[in-house]
């Protein structure tokens, strides 16, 4: 049996799959499954210069009000981001915080609406190679408090509860929505619990954040489900995913600030 309190033995090195070495992160690292995302995010850095480009997995570092962050995409699905959720923590991330997309699988989780999980179901297709099932997956209490925090202090009313981080974006059947939607979980994505796996067996700190993109138990509501998204890029969403980044970035300063990092 694996024990996750010994070194894995890559620390340090260069990285195979995100191209980094010790040094060219920060220990906080802002990680969204789409590369087109990373560009948003490092718009609200200063000094911000691009580390690495490989296979899809983009690297930036810059800062925010002076304090150091990291910004690096993962892909889709748990066994491409947990590959670099390990290989961040090889070169020095103390800090992991998702920004993702997800679908509402309660009714009254509308698009644009942000979801801020306190745990998640494990149907991820990476963590069940760390962990036995009945293991758990939630986030740091300190990344946690810090975006729910900032989210109030925005004004801005957050979704939180427990998340579905599912395998098959195409499922065809409605009951494989409609099941979990019955046990009054929140919403669905596909990574945030190997990130929070990973994260507590590595002993670093991780937290998501999510915007809703669609509602799949509407979706799923009949005898067939309705698979589609609208435009990702409607104001509904352009303006929610502008606003997660805020309450990110500044839950980020509010974690340096006092020294949770």
């Amino acid at each position: 049996m694996e024990d996750y309190r010994e070194p894995v033995g890559l620390e340090g090195r260069f990285q195979y799959h995100i191209e980094c070495s010790a040094g060219d992160i920060a220990p906080v690292v802002i990680v969204p499954g789409d590369q087109g995302r990373v560009d948003k995010i490092v718009a609200g850095l200063s000094e911000a210069r691009k580390i690495a480009e490989n296979r899809g997995l983009i690297t930036y570092t810059g800062k925010y009000k002076d304090y150091p962050v990291s910004v690096t995409s993962t892909g889709m699905g748990g066994p491409s981001a947990s590959i670099v959720y390990e290989e961040l923590i090889n070169v020095g991330a103390r800090v992991l915080i998702r920004i993702g997309s997800v679908a509402g699988l309660q009714e009254y989780v509308n698009e644009g609406d942000i979801v801020v999980p306190y745990g998640c179901v494990r149907d991820d297709g990476a963590s069940n190679y760390y962990v036995p099932p009945n293991f758990p997956a939630v986030p740091s209490p300190d990344v946690y408090s810090s975006l729910t925090t900032s989210a109030r202090e925005r004004g801005r009313e957050i979704v939180t509860g427990i998340n579905w981080t599912h395998s098959c974006f195409y499922k065809r059947d409605p009951e494989y929505f409609q099941s979990w939607s019955k046990r009054r979980i929140v919403s669905l994505e596909m990574e945030a619990s190997a990130l929070f796996v990973i994260s507590y067996l590595r002993n670093v700190k991780a937290g998501f954040i999510g915007i809703c993109y669609a509602n799949r138990y509407k979706q799923s509501a009949g005898t067939k489900v309705d698979l589609s998204v609208k435009n990702p890029r409607r104001d509904v969403i352009e303006n929610s995913v502008k606003e997660t980044i805020e309450i990110t970035l500044t839950a980020i300063k509010k974690m340096y600030d006092e020294d949770l990092v």
